[in-house]
């Protein structure tokens, strides 16, 4: 009898822990799935916003020398920074390598859409950066672009994602050193002086 009774504490002592490993299993079996596609759609969205080419803000692509040229221009005339400038229209058009009409029917260079460029493009070709990048610098300063440049992307485009986008490409295009940063004792090369006579 006492046989009996060890044998049947024994096998009915393995069942609580049987039973754990095989809940433990079935759930290792259901989340895993769940926890492949959390883990996919992070890696996703951190390429997009963060090094992936062409979308991220670590490795944007170069600006054109004739559209710095014309980024510069603008911003000394506007207060909006170059940097600003050369993101968003990284962003919106790749400096016009796709100036397709979007799903939302924004156009051209910094991709307005047709009332916006009513409004900001003075009557200019909305494909041509001439015309596109003082648009962009007009609706950025309309949009408060000296007290709150967050905001005034924002206003560009109603996204967050796409602000710090533009945040991140404009902080690369500024550590990229394409324009020197004026010193008090030494002005920048690309600014002309005069000198006395």
């Amino acid at each position: 009898m006492l046989k009996v009774a060890l044998v049947a504490s024994s096998v009915l002592g393995e069942l609580p822990r049987e039973g754990l490993r095989l809940a433990g299993a079935l759930a290792l079996l259901f989340l895993m799935p769940v926890l492949l596609v959390v883990i996919a759609s992070a890696a996703l969205v951190a390429m997009l916003l963060s090094g992936f080419p062409g979308f991220g803000s670590s490795n944007p692509p170069p600006v054109p020398p004739e559209h710095l040229s014309v980024m510069l221009e603008v911003s000394a005339g506007s207060g909006v920074p170059w940097e600003l400038l050369a993101a968003i229209a990284s962003v919106e058009s790749g400096f016009g390598a796709n100036m397709a009409t979007s799903s939302a029917g924004a156009i051209g260079y910094g991709q307005f859409l047709p009332s916006s460029w009513e409004a900001f493009g003075e009557g200019g070709d909305p494909y041509d950066f001439h015309d596109a990048v003082p648009a962009m610098a007009r609706y950025l300063v309309a949009a408060g672009v000296s007290t709150d440049i967050p905001n005034a992307v924002w206003a560009y485009n109603h996204s967050w994602e796409y602000v710090a986008l533009v945040l991140g490409r404009a902080s690369c295009y500024g550590a990229a050193g394409l324009v020197p940063t004026p010193t008090p004792d030494a002005p920048p090369a690309l600014v002309p002086t005069e000198v006395a006579s």
